[in-house]
């Protein structure tokens, strides 16, 4: 794609395009001349004439992205924002061929990036932080009144925020470990491979055994504009589920639609312990399947 035309298809511009699309409103009537003399004195108003008024259709943001993506593949859009001189001996966690598969299939995984002490230190401290009640129920921060349209119910986990300086660093070195590990040797490798503007979240998420999940969504909207600092652009998240086996629920689902021109595919991946997924925050949909033992997962988001 030429780089002079990304601007023209900028989130805002194609979002504003969509509504027009759609929009249900009738035409206006014909405006009567430049001659200002020649308006009528009721012509802004006539209180004798039936209007029709305005149809406002709501959408899910579901809704709107499938929109979004079906007039531009997002993962299309999400190849605008990588640098095209990438030096793969560089790097420190990564490989070429994850750089690769992150600009051809929006996702990459990698494995045992964390020494097991360390995961199964963090796991001890989450759960203890869940039964002391210090990790709040993320659908308890959903607005409804706010956003009506997002479940309030699609997400069954408990989380706190750690970034960097966030006191709970302070009383586990090993989870502190881990966020210098997304904020430092990863966020380096990813920022070769993709516009970053150098804002990050870090979040830690604890799912219950009782079926807990996090329904099909995505971490933001998809565009190509390598000045917007708003959307999220890269998500990778950590495991530290060590005695992880098949039936024990949580797998991250991957929708991947590719290009859009082949069927969609659903993807389960393990949450191993140590093991790293990395995709593009706009262009993948996913969801957490029902956790039926606990699942720990630290998450970032890269902006």
């Amino acid at each position: 794609m030429d780089n002079s035309d990304s601007h023209d298809d900028a989130l805002a511009n194609r979002i504003l395009k969509y509504a027009a699309a759609t929009s249900k409103t009738s035409d206006l009537p014909p405006f009567p001349g430049d001659d200002v003399e020649s308006l009528p004195s009721d012509y802004e108003y006539d209180e004798n004439e039936e209007y029709e008024e305005e149809e406002v259709e709501e959408i899910s943001e579901m809704e709107l992205l499938g929109h979004l993506d079906a007039s531009m593949p997002p993962l299309l859009l999400a190849q605008e924002l990588f640098n095209s001189d990438v030096n793969s001996s560089t790097f420190k966690v990564f490989t070429s061929d994850n750089a690769n598969e992150l600009f051809h299939q929006g996702y990459t995984i990698l494995n045992n990036v964390l020494p097991l002490t360390t995961i199964q230190s963090v796991r001890q401290w989450a759960t203890e932080m869940f039964k002391s009640g210090k990790m709040d129920k993320a659908s308890g921060k959903h607005n409804e009144e706010d956003d009506p349209f997002r479940e309030g119910n699609a997400r069954g986990d408990y989380t706190i925020w750690v970034s960097p300086g966030s006191k709970f660093l302070e009383v586990s070195p090993e989870l502190k470990e881990c966020v210098d590990w997304f904020s430092g040797r990863l966020h380096e490798d990813l920022a070769k491979v993709v516009h970053l503007h150098g804002q990050a979240e870090y979040q830690l998420a604890y799912y219950p055994p009782d079926s807990s999940h996090y329904e099909r969504h995505r971490d933001s909207f998809p565009t190509d504009d390598k000045e917007d600092v708003d959307q999220r652009r890269v998500t990778a998240i950590v495991y530290f589920n060590p005695d992880w086996k098949q039936g024990n629920g949580g797998e991250l689902r991957i929708f991947d639609k590719g290009m859009g021109d082949e069927e969609e595919k659903e993807i389960d991946i393990a949450p191993l312990a140590a093991r790293c997924v990395v995709f593009l925050s706009g262009v993948m949909d996913h969801a957490v399947m029902p956790a039926f033992e606990e699942r720990i997962a630290l998450t970032s988001w890269y902006r």
